[in-house]
């Protein structure tokens, strides 16, 4: 991935429309980022009930490894970037 400046443009934008971004561990213990709309909501479970009302979010793993917090944070900006363009 390529290595871009941090934009809170970005960043701000995925919060708002309810898309969490963040490091996981896959089956195999490889680390990978994390893609979760509807993520904020749920608290990052796959569902939750809020005053009555059922939503539910989906969580996808990436393709690229890590082979840590710090490497991932680095490819962060260009993810944030990649989604308010397919997305926004």
């Amino acid at each position: 991935m390529k290595t871009l400046p941090f934009s809170s443009d970005d960043f701000n934008w995925c919060i708002e429309n309810d898309i969490q971004v963040y490091g996981k561990l896959d089956s195999e213990g490889i680390l990978r980022i994390a893609i979760r709309r509807g993520g904020i909501t749920t608290s990052g479970k796959d569902q939750a009930t809020i005053n009555g009302v059922r939503h539910t979010s989906k969580e996808v793993l990436g393709s690229n490894s890590y082979r840590n917090m710090k490497e991932l944070s680095l490819d962060l900006p260009f993810v944030y970037k990649q989604i308010r363009e397919k997305y926004g």
